[in-house]
Protein backbone atom coordinates (compact mmCIF):
# COMPACT_ATOMS: atom_id res chain seq x y z
CA UNK A 1 0.00 0.00 0.00
CA UNK A 2 0.93 3.20 -0.80
CA UNK A 3 1.99 5.93 2.34
CA UNK A 4 -0.60 8.15 1.53
CA UNK A 5 -3.45 5.54 0.93
CA UNK A 6 -2.19 3.96 4.38
CA UNK A 7 -2.55 7.56 6.01
CA UNK A 8 -5.89 8.21 4.78
CA UNK A 9 -6.62 4.82 6.24
CA UNK A 10 -5.96 5.23 9.46
CA UNK A 11 -6.93 8.67 9.67
CA UNK A 12 -10.54 7.55 8.89
CA UNK A 13 -10.13 4.83 11.46
CA UNK A 14 -8.72 7.46 14.09
CA UNK A 15 -12.08 9.17 12.76
CA UNK A 16 -14.23 6.19 13.46
CA UNK A 17 -12.72 5.69 16.99
CA UNK A 18 -12.82 9.08 18.35
CA UNK A 19 -17.10 9.13 17.22
CA UNK A 20 -17.69 5.33 18.75
CA UNK A 21 -18.04 7.18 21.87
CA UNK A 22 -20.36 9.99 20.94
CA UNK A 23 -22.36 7.30 18.76
CA UNK A 24 -22.83 5.14 21.20
CA UNK A 25 -24.22 7.39 23.37
CA UNK A 26 -27.05 7.71 21.17
CA UNK A 27 -27.29 3.75 20.30
CA UNK A 28 -25.79 4.88 16.79
CA UNK A 29 -22.42 3.68 15.03
CA UNK A 30 -21.10 5.86 11.99
CA UNK A 31 -22.88 4.35 9.25
CA UNK A 32 -26.19 4.18 10.93
CA UNK A 33 -25.85 7.97 11.38
CA UNK A 34 -25.23 8.74 8.42
CA UNK A 35 -28.18 6.80 6.79
CA UNK A 36 -29.99 8.63 9.42
CA UNK A 37 -28.95 11.95 8.15
CA UNK A 38 -29.90 10.86 4.19
CA UNK A 39 -33.45 11.00 6.03
CA UNK A 40 -33.42 14.17 7.84
CA UNK A 41 -32.18 16.57 5.32
CA UNK A 42 -30.59 19.44 5.71
CA UNK A 43 -33.40 19.71 9.14
CA UNK A 44 -34.20 23.20 8.73
CA UNK A 45 -37.16 24.96 10.30
CA UNK A 46 -39.25 24.88 7.23
CA UNK A 47 -37.97 21.27 6.78
CA UNK A 48 -40.49 18.54 6.72
CA UNK A 49 -39.67 14.83 7.45
CA UNK A 50 -38.28 13.03 4.34
CA UNK A 51 -40.03 9.77 3.02
CA UNK A 52 -37.72 8.38 0.69
CA UNK A 53 -37.63 5.46 -1.43
CA UNK A 54 -35.04 2.22 -0.15
CA UNK A 55 -33.17 2.40 -3.20
CA UNK A 56 -32.86 6.24 -2.89
CA UNK A 57 -31.10 5.74 0.35
CA UNK A 58 -29.20 3.20 -0.96
CA UNK A 59 -27.81 5.38 -3.84
CA UNK A 60 -27.25 8.66 -1.51
CA UNK A 61 -24.55 6.13 0.76
CA UNK A 62 -22.94 5.02 -2.21
CA UNK A 63 -23.59 1.33 -1.20
CA UNK A 64 -25.14 -2.11 -1.94
CA UNK A 65 -28.62 -2.99 -1.44
CA UNK A 66 -27.81 -5.71 1.54
CA UNK A 67 -26.28 -3.07 3.72
CA UNK A 68 -29.24 -1.14 3.20
CA UNK A 69 -31.16 -3.44 4.05
CA UNK A 70 -29.36 -4.80 6.85
CA UNK A 71 -29.08 -1.59 8.68
CA UNK A 72 -32.37 -0.74 7.99
CA UNK A 73 -33.73 -3.53 9.80
CA UNK A 74 -31.53 -2.83 12.79
CA UNK A 75 -32.44 1.15 12.72
CA UNK A 76 -36.19 -0.61 12.67
CA UNK A 77 -35.83 -2.47 15.58
CA UNK A 78 -34.40 0.41 17.67
CA UNK A 79 -37.21 2.90 16.59
CA UNK A 80 -35.80 4.97 14.31
CA UNK A 81 -37.35 4.30 11.00
CA UNK A 82 -40.48 2.64 9.86
CA UNK A 83 -40.68 1.04 6.12
CA UNK A 84 -43.66 0.71 4.40
CA UNK A 85 -44.63 -0.52 0.76
CA UNK A 86 -45.95 1.76 -1.52
CA UNK A 87 -49.47 0.65 -3.40
CA UNK A 88 -47.88 1.12 -6.84
CA UNK A 89 -44.76 -1.28 -6.74
CA UNK A 90 -44.43 -4.35 -4.07
CA UNK A 91 -40.79 -4.43 -4.75
CA UNK A 92 -40.16 -1.16 -3.41
CA UNK A 93 -40.10 0.45 0.19
CA UNK A 94 -40.34 3.71 1.59
CA UNK A 95 -38.51 4.59 4.48
CA UNK A 96 -39.17 7.44 6.85
CA UNK A 97 -37.87 8.14 10.47
CA UNK A 98 -39.82 8.07 12.96
CA UNK A 99 -40.05 10.85 16.05
CA UNK A 100 -37.99 8.84 18.00
CA UNK A 101 -35.27 9.01 14.62
CA UNK A 102 -35.30 12.59 14.49
CA UNK A 103 -35.07 13.59 18.13
CA UNK A 104 -32.38 11.01 17.67
CA UNK A 105 -30.35 12.53 14.93
CA UNK A 106 -30.75 16.31 16.01
CA UNK A 107 -29.11 15.83 19.24
CA UNK A 108 -26.77 13.75 17.88
CA UNK A 109 -25.94 16.77 15.47
CA UNK A 110 -25.51 18.81 18.36
CA UNK A 111 -23.39 16.81 19.63
CA UNK A 112 -20.87 16.33 16.74
CA UNK A 113 -20.60 20.28 15.41
CA UNK A 114 -19.57 21.40 18.45
CA UNK A 115 -16.50 19.03 18.52
CA UNK A 116 -15.96 17.90 14.70
CA UNK A 117 -14.86 21.61 13.24
CA UNK A 118 -12.76 22.48 16.12
CA UNK A 119 -11.17 18.88 16.09
CA UNK A 120 -10.58 18.94 12.57
CA UNK A 121 -9.27 22.52 12.24
CA UNK A 122 -7.06 21.65 14.52
CA UNK A 123 -5.56 18.92 13.24
CA UNK A 124 -5.10 20.07 10.45
CA UNK A 125 -3.63 23.14 11.24
CA UNK A 126 -1.45 20.85 13.21
CA UNK A 127 -2.17 22.03 16.07
CA UNK A 128 -0.71 25.90 15.73
CA UNK A 129 -2.44 28.18 18.18
CA UNK A 130 -1.19 31.08 16.24
CA UNK A 131 -2.50 29.67 13.03
CA UNK A 132 -6.48 30.08 14.35
CA UNK A 133 -6.91 32.98 11.51
CA UNK A 134 -6.51 30.58 8.74
CA UNK A 135 -8.25 27.79 9.51
CA UNK A 136 -11.31 28.37 7.69
CA UNK A 137 -8.83 28.45 5.08
CA UNK A 138 -7.39 25.46 5.41
CA UNK A 139 -10.86 23.50 6.24
CA UNK A 140 -11.80 24.59 2.73
CA UNK A 141 -8.47 23.34 1.30
CA UNK A 142 -9.12 20.28 2.82
CA UNK A 143 -12.25 19.46 1.88
CA UNK A 144 -12.01 20.59 -1.96
CA UNK A 145 -8.76 17.78 -1.34
CA UNK A 146 -11.33 14.91 -0.39
CA UNK A 147 -13.50 15.87 -2.91
CA UNK A 148 -11.09 15.13 -5.32
CA UNK A 149 -10.24 12.17 -4.38
CA UNK A 150 -13.27 11.22 -4.05
CA UNK A 151 -14.29 12.23 -7.52
CA UNK A 152 -11.29 10.29 -8.63
CA UNK A 153 -11.72 7.24 -7.51
CA UNK A 154 -15.27 7.12 -8.35
CA UNK A 155 -17.26 7.94 -5.07
CA UNK A 156 -20.85 7.02 -5.95
CA UNK A 157 -21.96 8.79 -3.00
CA UNK A 158 -23.49 12.02 -3.43
CA UNK A 159 -24.12 12.52 0.18
CA UNK A 160 -22.58 15.72 1.59
CA UNK A 161 -22.07 17.02 5.03
CA UNK A 162 -22.22 20.93 5.36
CA UNK A 163 -20.00 22.73 7.79
CA UNK A 164 -19.70 25.61 7.64
CA UNK A 165 -22.67 28.67 7.23
CA UNK A 166 -22.36 29.02 3.03
CA UNK A 167 -23.72 25.14 2.90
Amino acid sequence: MNAHFFSIKRAHYGVLRILRKPFKSFGLTAARYDLLHVLFGDGGQNSRPRTLLQSGVRRQLGVCKSVVSRMLKSLEKLGLVTRSRPYTDKRQRFVELTERGRRCVREAMACLERASCRLLSIAICFGKEHDKDRRFEHMCMFESYLLGIRRHYGDTAPLLYPWHPDD
